[in-house]
């Protein structure tokens, strides 16, 4: 009988393994479809912690022809390049209400407030990997308030950026020789660490059984991955950054002011994708709006609340604009960005974690329509708009069970991931890709 794998090595060896980014393993990927001659993909994740007033998100008609509702009208310029989505959910989130943030972009079960998250990778996190060395930054993960929507392989949750100067220094300003010294040297070290480890590891293999001796071997498969990531670091520690376009913008210091925040980040990752610095990107906005999210139907309140969506809306249309404005191989910077907007909330005023709102805009997707999975939701929308007479108006009721014919939003981070150039059946909890969402 073998004796006993000490317990203070075993730790060595997979604490660093719990710290890897993702890995080949975890999401099979290939070369990037993208060929060289056409432009990269890339993806921007944008979330906002209250959803949006369905009466006034939500089309009452499923397809193409949709009439546009009272939010959605501020978009109309770029109906053909957007879908607006509506019935999707995570599962098995039904009790997790504004926890349920945490798994905004990953999809991780959170059932309800009692259960200890284990959270998972985040989809822009997944398709970062795929990427990983061709830009300068693998992602950039901001914020308006709050903290981050991102989080690795391990589910751990990534530091958000949450001043637009910072991410204007991070894009332009070049280090000094010494920070540029000190990077390689905290470069150099992980690496050194990483020789440690496989070092440590290689020594199990003459104390663990066969099946184990293969998981090894998938630790060593991680750390070249990590040696690789490190190497490609390096690289551009050397290579100047680009020229700065404009200056950094004056940070907004008062947290209230929201929608001048995010026009502001809405600058950065313009700039961040036009100077190709990162492909890809997740935003965590508009965080302060929580009383007036709580309304009960009240009208001053409902009607704040709208306009606080409306800013988000606006602003979320600023930027298809800027990407629709910058040109790129014969076509648009929109044409290869996927921007999708979302929450874990259905709206602030039920906390329903379920018919979540959602829109894609750009990416090489067949848009211009309203893809609906619920159609027992619509129903109750319309008639909370247009009350049958005689009819008591309750408002919109809890379908049970979340409501049958709720598809995955983990389904359209599939999508987005196959558009992307990501070989993978499915992310997190998904079915699949998402019905109906076509590539163009």
């Amino acid at each position: 009988m073998k004796p006993p794998i000490p317990r203070r090595l075993f730790l060595k060896s997979s604490g660093v393994a719990m710290a890897l980014p993702l890995l080949e393993s975890m999401l099979p990927t290939t070369a990037s479809a993208d060929d060289g001659a056409r432009p990269p993909r890339r993806m921007v994740c944008i979330g906002t912690p209250f959803g949006f007033d369905p009466t006034a998100f939500v089309p009452l008609k499923a397809g193409r022809d949709y009439e546009m509702p009272s939010h959605l009208k501020h978009l109309e310029e770029f109906r053909n390049d957007f879908t607006v989505m509506s019935g999707l959910s995570h599962p098995n989130t039904g009790g997790g209400g504004h926890k349920a943030e945490a798994v905004m972009l990953t999809g991780a079960p959170y059932p309800d407030y009692s259960y200890n998250l284990k959270n998972t990778i985040s989809v822009d996190q997944a398709f970062a990997s795929h990427v990983r060395g061709q830009t300068r930054y693998e992602s950039l993960t901001l914020t308006t308030y709050g903290g981050s929507l991102s989080s690795t392989a391990n589910g751990v949750s990534i530091p958000a950026i949450d001043r637009p100067s910072e991410a204007f220094k991070k894009l332009f300003l070049a280090s000094t020789p010494a920070q540029a010294e000190e990077e390689i040297r905290r470069i150099d070290e992980g690496r050194s660490m990483l020789d440690f480890v496989s070092a440590e590891a290689k020594q199990l293999n003459t104390k663990i059984s066969s099946a184990d001796r293969q998981r090894v071997d998938e630790y060593f498969h991680s750390v070249r991955d990590v040696e690789r990531q490190l190497k490609m670091g390096r690289e551009w520690v050397n290579r100047p950054k680009p020229e700065p376009i404009g200056n950094s913008p004056n940070d907004v210091g008062n947290n209230a002011q929201q929608a001048a925040k995010f026009r502001l980040m809405v600058d950065m990752i313009h700039l961040a994708l036009v100077t190709d610095s990162t492909r890809a990107i997740s935003i965590r906005t508009f965080g302060m709006h929580h009383d007036l999210s709580h309304h009960g139907k009240e009208a001053k309140k409902l009607e704040a609340c709208r306009k606080v969506e409306l800013e988000l809306i606006q602003t979320y249309g600023g930027l298809l604009r800027k990407l629709k404005e910058s040109k790129e191989a014969g076509g648009t910077l929109l044409d290869g960005t996927m921007v999708m907007m979302m929450s874990n909330l259905r709206d602030g005023n039920t906390h329903w974690t379920y018919n979540l709102p959602a829109i894609l805009a750009g990416g090489g997707f067949k848009h211009g329509q309203h893809l609906a999975f619920n159609q027992p939701y619509l129903e109750e929308i319309a008639e909370e708009l247009n009350p049958t007479e005689g009819k008591p108006n309750t408002g919109q009721k809890e379908i049970p069970g979340m409501g049958k014919d709720q598809q995955p939003l983990c389904n359209l981070y599939t999508s987005m991931l196959q558009r992307g150039g990501v070989k993978t059946d499915r992310f997190s909890t998904a079915t699949g890709p998402l019905k109906g969402l076509d590539f163009a």
